[in-house]
C-alpha cells in the first residue's frame, strides 16, 4: 500500500484570529494522518518562492498544495506542481469579484459549512468543484471542566460573553443595546465583550460608549485584546453564557468554542453556524436582507444578503437563560458532548484525509 500523498500548507500560522485558529487546528490534525509542509505568510508576505523550491525538491509532484486563505490569494497556488485546493471561508450570500479568477486556478474549492457551498453553487463555482471540509475544536481543550480565568473576579453576578470584532457583521452594537435595555441598574449581570478590531485603525471602546450612550454602563466591560489562544478556554468557563447577534458568519469558532465548553449560546440561527448549532443553541429569530453597506467589491453592486436579528427575541433569549441558569447549563452540556465528538479538529482532518485520497 502506497504512502499517502504530502501536503503543502499555504496559510496565517501565526496570529489569534479565525483563519489563523483554522490554520493551526487543522493542519496539526492532519499531519497526524500524512506529512505536512508548512508555507507560513506574514500579512500578504513569506518564503514563498524558497517554499516552493524545497516543497519540489523534497516531494516533487506528489505534493497536494492547500491554501488556507481567503479566495482572492488562491494565486498563491499557481505555481504549485500537484493537485491545488483552495480551503476558504466567506459570510455573504455573493463572493467578492477579486475572488473569481484565483480560485479558478485550483482543482478543487474547499468550504467549512454546507450553507457555504451553497453559496459558492449561487454565485457560480461548479458543484462538482466543491467540498465541505468542516472547522472544529480541540475536544480536551474546549471541555466543561477545567481552570476559570480569575481576570473577572471581581466582576460579581452573571456574565454574558461576546467574543468578534466590533462591526456591523457581528452585530455587536446592537447586543449593547438590546443587553441594556433588557437589565436595570440593581439586577447583578454583566456583559463581557472582546470585540476589537485590528482592521479599523479608528475602533475605540470609548468612542463605542459614547455613541450608544448606554443607561448602565458600568454592566458592560470591554476585555483587552486576547494575547493567547490557549487562554480562551478559561476565559468561556468563566462564563455564564456567549450571546452573538451575527448578521452572517463564515463558521463562527468561539460558537463552537463556548458550546464545546458547555457554555450556553444564544446566537443568530442563520448561515455556516446552523451545521453545529443543533437544539442546544438557543437561535435569534431574524428576517434576511439584503446588504446595503458594501464591505468588499462587487461591481455589480450586489452584495448578497445577510440577517437582521430581532431585537425583542434577542432580549427575550438573554433573559431566559438568564433566568433559568441551570437549565440552560443542562442543555448547554448536551451540545458540549455533541460537537466535541462531532466537530473536532481530528474529524476534521479525517475527511479532509478521505477527500486527499481520492486525488
Amino acid at each position: 500500500m502506497s504512502s499517502p500523498r504530502p501536503v503543502h500548507a499555504i496559510a496565517w500560522f501565526e496570529g489569534r484570529f479565525g483563519y489563523n485558529t483554522h490554520t493551526r487546528g487543522f493542519f496539526e490534525a492532519l499531519a497526524a494522518l500524512r506529512p505536512v509542509a508548512a508555507s507560513p505568510l506574514v500579512g500578504l508576505k513569506g518564503p514563498w518562492a524558497e517554499d516552493q523550491r524545497l516543497v519540489t525538491n523534497v516531494f516533487g509532484s506528489r505534493a497536494i498544495s492547500i491554501a488556507l486563505l481567503n479566495g482572492s490569494l488562491a494565486g498563491f497556488l499557481q505555481a504549485a506542481p500537484g493537485p491545488k485546493i483552495i480551503y476558504t471561508v466567506w459570510e455573504s450570500t455573493r463572493l467578492p469579484d477579486d475572488w473569481r479568477q484565483p480560485m479558478a486556478g485550483a482543482d478543487r474549492v474547499w468550504v467549512p459549512s454546507t450553507w457555504g457551498r451553497q453559496v459558492m453553487i449561487d454565485d457560480g463555482v461548479p458543484a462538482t468543484r466543491i467540498d465541505v471540509v468542516p472547522e472544529g475544536v480541540d475536544p480536551e481543550m474546549f471541555r466543561p471542566e477545567g481552570p476559570r480565568t480569575d481576570a473577572f473576579d471581581d466582576k460579581t453576578g452573571f456574565k454574558f460573553l461576546n467574543i468578534g470584532r466590533y462591526e456591523d457583521r457581528k452585530g455587536t452594537r446592537m447586543l449593547i443595546e438590546a443587553f441594556d435595555a433588557e437589565f436595570g441598574a440593581d439586577e447583578p449581570v454583566r456583559l463581557l465583550l472582546s470585540c476589537h478590531n485590528a482592521h479599523d485603525k479608528d475602533y475605540d471602546p470609548g468612542a463605542v460608549m459614547r455613541a450608544i450612550k448606554p443607561r448602565h454602563p458600568n454592566k458592560l466591560v470591554f476585555i483587552p485584546p486576547l494575547k493567547s489562544f490557549h487562554h480562551m478556554a478559561t476565559i468561556y468557563r468563566a462564563c455564564d453564557a456567549f450571546v452573538s447577534p451575527f448578521r452572517a458568519e463564515g463558521w463562527g469558532l468561539p460558537l463552537l468554542e463556548a458550546m464545546a465548553c458547555g457554555v450556553p449560546v444564544i446566537a443568530t440561527g442563520y448561515s455556516a453556524p446552523t451545521d453545529f448549532l443543533g437544539a442546544e443553541a438557543w437561535r435569534i429569530d431574524h428576517r434576511v436582507v439584503p446588504i446595503e453597506t458594501p464591505y468588499f467589491n462587487r461591481a455589480d453592486g450586489d452584495y448578497g444578503q445577510w440577517a437582521l436579528p430581532d431585537r425583542d427575541h434577542l432580549r427575550a433569549l438573554m433573559r431566559e437563560v438568564y433566568e433559568n441558569h441551570a437549565a440552560a447549563r443542562r442543555r448547554a452540556l448536551v451540545g458540549s458532548e455533541r460537537v466535541r465528538r462531532d466537530f473536532s479538529w481530528r474529524r476534521a482532518a479525517a475527511t479532509a484525509h478521505h477527500l486527499l485520497e481520492q486525488l
